[in-house]
């Protein structure tokens, strides 16, 4: 008798289930486009934002380590390859967007080192 009780009852479960609609499912496919529609633009932004202001911090360090160069030496270095040859930088500072820096010795401290992505 149990078995059949416990038989009746899950069947009785399983038919009274119910499952979502298909408009229920377009619904929350529509909501969940609408909220990624949203953000994908705001997060694009936030990356480029990263990437200009790491391009700055690497132009202020090319071009403290330039006037470096010239309170040691009486000139500026040609290229930014110069100054890591010499053991002003370890390395070559490298812009994220893939961008070329270059030294300007007659421009103003602020102005002296550019890139070719992100300008002065």
């Amino acid at each position: 008798m149990f078995l059949v009780a416990g038989y009746r009852v899950r069947q009785r479960i399983w038919n009274n289930e119910r499952g979502f609609t298909l408009i229920e499912m377009l619904v929350v496919l529509f909501v969940i486009g609408i909220i990624i529609a949203i953000a994908l633009p705001n997060l694009k932004a936030a990356g480029e934002s990263a990437q200009a202001k790491s391009c700055e911090a690497n132009r202020k360090l090319i071009g403290t380590q330039a006037d470096n160069h010239y309170l040691e030496t009486g000139n500026y270095p040609a290229n930014v390859d110069q100054l890591q040859q010499r053991d002003y930088l370890r390395s070559t500072p490298v812009c994220p967007a893939k961008g070329k820096y270059s030294i300007h010795p007659n421009s103003s401290a602020e102005k002296r080192v550019s890139c070719s992505v992100h300008g002065d």
